[in-house]
């Protein structure tokens, strides 16, 4: 079964753009619990980076991969 891979531009509450931030599946779909709200992710130079559900004001959906066999 293919991974999909979701790159997105996300602008957090301090007016900061992360761009490129990939995960895999939709970024709702890490969320989805009540007691999650951390989510660690790697950028474009392979830096990880932990958000905060509560930080993210806006997220911008760039491209869907599909990766595997």
């Amino acid at each position: 079964m293919k991974k999909k891979i979701h790159t997105y531009n996300i602008l957090l509450s301090n007016g900061e753009w992360l761009e490129n931030i990939r995960f895999e599946g939709p970024l709702e779909y890490h969320f989805s619990g009540v007691m999650v709200s951390l989510l660690p992710v790697k950028d474009a130079a392979g830096k990880t980076i932990v958000l905060n559900m509560y930080h993210i004001v806006k997220a911008e959906l760039l491209t869907v991969e599909e990766i595997g066999p």
